[in-house]
């Protein structure tokens, strides 16, 4: 059984009290004493269901207590970063070779003008498009990394497809600030909309109400950081796309807490969600390339 430190004490007898809790509801799970520190360990795999127990439980009692909701395993977001990866790949390779006659990148690329006149899908197709190697390799290994920790929080297919859409709609704002012609291609506009969720997902993390102060904002700072030191170095950088996309993805984080702390349920058909997300990028190029 891997295990999961579902809540901590400097007293052994709250640990006990959930303890008996999960186990009366038929729940693996233990307390250990470790570093002058009492942990409630329980199945990594069950998580979630005895988070939720526990909470119901401390609900009904008098007293309030602060349990830490756990995160998704970090291997949970590595099959939608390897197929980010891969689509990113095969999209470039039909780019280069000009697969089936057409110029993917002349009827892919965000144009401003062009969006502004209904053209939607280039805010979606755009994503996929890059100028050379290193713009790919890049966007692919910047992209997977904050795609995975953004998995821990919403689950993985809830998570690339916000990603997506909050990339898209960064580019959408791109296009509405400059108003005038403007071109734009590569991921980078949903890797920091990526970035961006992953900011609020850390700032409400309950670890951080654990800080005090300034601390507290420590993870949304580090994001900022982030964004400041990748978003604006290069000589054909959009700065401006990527601080859309990380607005983007803030808002679309926030939008996830609201819709989390209304219903208190894991998000459930993570398949769904991918499988919405291959969709809306398969219709966006074929009524580019149609």
């Amino acid at each position: 059984m891997t295990s999961y430190a579902l809540f901590q004490s400097d007293s052994p007898r709250k640990c006990q009290e959930y303890n008996l809790v999960l186990q009366a509801m038929d729940f693996e799970s233990q307390v250990v004493h470790q570093d002058e520190h009492f942990y409630l360990l329980v199945d990594e795999q069950r998580a979630q269901q005895a988070y939720r127990q526990l909470k119901l439980y401390v609900s009904e009692n008098a007293e309030q207590e602060i349990i830490e909701k756990p995160l998704r395993p970090l291997s949970e977001g590595f099959i939608g970063a390897y197929l980010y990866g891969l689509s990113l790949l095969i999209i470039a390779a039909f780019e280069s070779t000009k697969a089936f006659g057409l110029n993917w990148q002349v009827n892919g690329l965000a144009n401003s003008e062009k969006i502004a006149d209904g053209e939607w899908w280039r805010t979606i197709t755009a994503l996929s498009l890059h100028a050379d190697a290193a713009h790919l390799v890049g966007n692919i290994g910047f992209g997977a990394a904050f795609g995975v920790l953004v998995s821990q929080y919403i689950g993985s297919g809830a998570a690339w497809f916000s990603i997506l859409l909050a990339g898209a709609f960064g580019n959408a704002l791109n296009a509405y600030f400059y108003q005038t012609l403007h071109l734009s291609i590569g991921a980078s506009t949903m890797v920091f909309a990526a970035l961006g969720m992953l900011g609020i997902f850390a700032l409400n993390d309950s670890q951080s109400y654990a800080r005090r102060g300034i601390r507290r904002w420590a993870p949304l700072a580090a994001t900022l950081g982030l964004l400041g030191f990748l978003g604006t170095s290069g000589e054909r950088t959009d700065i401006m796309a990527h601080l859309t996309g990380y607005i983007s993805g803030c808002i679309a984080a926030l939008l996830w807490m609201i819709a989390l702390r209304r219903t208190d349920h894991d998000i459930p058909a993570q398949s769904k969600f991918a499988l919405a997300c291959v969709g809306l990028v398969t219709v966006a190029w074929t009524l580019a390339l149609g």
